[in-house]
């Protein structure tokens, strides 16, 4: 039996932070790093500062014996009016879609759990807690080659834009609610 939940309901989400970091780092197409500190860094950019600012809206599934095996990262404010994402420059490139879809979030499941419904599910707990908070919409950014797209398109999300992204193109995507 899975369940999900949102890190403030779960009764000691600490234990669960080594499962979700090794979730996020073998889902996350940047595997290699030059030094602990880049790595640390790279893990506060895109997971840390969900866990740590954003905790309401951070869910996280867990198996029959509480170990977490899937997480979505959320936030339900709009990030362009947000001093600790200013280092994510590619939010300066969808302001104005940001004013319509200020939600976002970062999904990842553990791979021997993809294709179950575990991504499906956050998702959708994470909609509902943002239609309980009167947003009118949410956004992802992703790689214009990853193969999350088919999985947002599955869970209503339209191609807003793409906009280059370090080496390549993103694709940032949205959901009205």
């Amino acid at each position: 039996m899975v369940k999900t939940q949102r890190a403030d309901e779960v009764a000691d989400f600490a234990s669960c932070l080594g499962d979700i970091d090794d979730i996020f780092f073998h889902s996350s197409a940047t595997r290699d790093f030059c030094s602990q500190e880049e790595k640390q860094a790279f893990r506060e950019r895109w997971l840390g500062r969900y866990i740590e600012k954003h905790h309401g809206s951070f869910f996280v599934a867990l198996d029959a014996d509480g170990r977490a095996i899937g997480y979505l990262a959320g936030c339900l404010e709009n990030p362009t009016t947000l001093g600790h994402f200013n280092d994510v420059a590619y939010f300066r490139s969808i302001e104005d879609i940001c004013r319509d879809y200020p939600a976002h979030l970062h999904v990842n499941v553990a791979e021997r759990y993809r294709n179950r419904g575990l991504g499906t599910a956050l998702v959708g707990r994470f909609v509902e807690w943002a239609k309980l908070h009167s947003l009118k919409g949410i956004h992802v950014v992703t790689s214009s080659t990853a193969r999350s797209i088919p999985f947002y398109q599955r869970s209503g999300f339209t191609e807003l834009r793409t906009l280059p992204w370090n080496v390549g193109t993103s694709v940032c995507m949205g959901r009205k609610l």
